[in-house]
């Protein structure tokens, strides 16, 4: 008679046990110095560690670049077949197409950054609701409030696309509840020109984007009458690395513009590579702008690649008006050292080799980030699994 094989599990769960011998030590760095951020930790409500190995691996998936998400669906799906055959690969591939969908569409538990300094705001600097043209219907002020306060931040720009009417109505509930949530929602927009998009924040008013729109000359006329208004202007990402890398940055810069992007946690914008992040940086230095890492959330995906941390004392006492304003003063004030860019740790490829090898170096970040409950929901899983499927040898007459 045969006995059960108890090897799979058993390497699984000491694999995953040893991760705790290399722990991260921060669950974010800085965007722009690339050191471990101290003084920030994760926190993960019930539910999401209880479903660690689908809820954190959701995650994971969510902040990669597009480019990273693409070869990672080929190391799966040649993993798939080649390991389960025709059949099996292409069940486990439909079982692999419904996370994905499960992971960007179905609301689920979200972990939160959390500050260990009460002084430290975190916040996001550009976001969106239904009111955008590409955002998720579904998605309400209300909605993008809810988002962001599971995500750890503690405020945030509501920025849609030449729209501002989400950013009104969240501001309206954030006067009433701020108080109860220690959650407000500070107005901004996204004005969106041909190839160029730049954020301004505090607007309470829509400004028209048209006048502005069709030519790259007329950007400097808009950030002139943005400074009239007392509004700070943020060039966004992709777009100004995509279409105006080179001279059209140096332009930005001699237009007057604030600050730069420097995290976007869409797909397409995480993959501005490293060594153009950090020459922004230095930029950034060198002519005193402040940078920011956002959301850019439309509805789709439960994380974010990015927070920004600010320093900001007594923040916790102020009404939305007085927060948007201590922001922007801050911002005007402080310029570089305004904001403190954190990124949730991940890979990112510099070469074609790094990009083709990139799913070994993913696994490698998640593996050292799990915390000690999500390590034991993972070896709790893996042998809820083994039960289930484990199949009795028949016994021959």
């Amino acid at each position: 008679m045969k006995t059960r094989n108890w090897r799979l599990p058993l390497f699984l769960s000491g694999l995953f046990l040893l991760s705790q011998g290399h722990p991260l030590p921060s669950p974010v760095r800085d965007a722009a110095t690339l050191q471990w951020a101290p003084g920030f930790s994760m926190h993960y409500p019930l539910w999401h560690l209880v479903m660690t190995p689908f809820c954190s691996l959701a995650d994971t998936l969510t902040v990669l670049g597009l480019h990273e998400g693409i070869v990672l669906v080929f190391w799966m799906l040649g993993l798939f077949f080649m390991f389960g055959g025709l059949r099996r690969g292409l069940g486990l591939t439909a079982a692999f197409i419904l996370f994905l969908a499960w992971g960007g569409l179905i609301t689920r538990p979200m972990g939160r950054l959390v500050a260990q300094d009460p002084e430290t705001l975190l916040i996001d600097f550009h976001s969106h609701s239904m009111f955008s043209h590409d955002g998720r219907r579904s998605f309400t002020p209300e909605s993008n409030m809810r988002w962001h306060r599971l995500q750890g931040y503690e405020a945030a720009f509501i920025t849609d696309h030449n729209r501002v009417e989400a950013a009104q109505i969240a501001k309206g509930i954030s006067q009433m509840d701020w108080q109860e949530t220690g959650y407000r929602s500070l107005e901004g927009e996204e004005v969106s020109l041909k190839k160029t998009h730049l954020v301004i924040l505090g607007n309470p008013l829509k400004v028209d984007n048209r006048p502005y729109d069709g030519e790259f000359a007329k950007i400097p006329g808009f950030v002139a009458d943005m400074h009239k208004l007392g509004c700070p202007v943020i060039a966004s990402l992709p777009e100004y690395w995509l279409y105006h890398w080179g001279e059209g940055v140096q332009d930005f810069v001699r237009w007057g513009m604030d600050g730069f992007e420097i995290i976007n946690s869409a797909p397409k914008a995480q993959d501005f590579p490293l060594e153009k992040r950090l020459q922004i940086v230095d930029l950034c230095r060198r002519q005193n702008l402040f940078m920011t890492g956002i959301s850019d959330n439309h509805g789709y995906g439960y994380a974010t690649a990015a927070w920004n941390a600010m320093s900001i004392p007594g923040w916790r006492k102020m009404n939305p008006d007085e927060l948007e304003k201590a922001v922007l003063g801050t911002l005007s004030s402080k310029r570089f050292t305004a904001v403190q860019v954190l990124e949730r740790v991940r890979y990112i490829p510099q070469s074609a080799f790094g990009l083709i090898f990139s799913p070994l170096a993913i696994f490698w970040l998640y593996w050292r980030s799990l915390q000690p409950f999500q390590i034991l929901s993972w070896v709790l899983w893996i042998w809820v699994v083994w039960t289930i499927s484990y199949k009795k040898p028949k016994i021959s007459e």
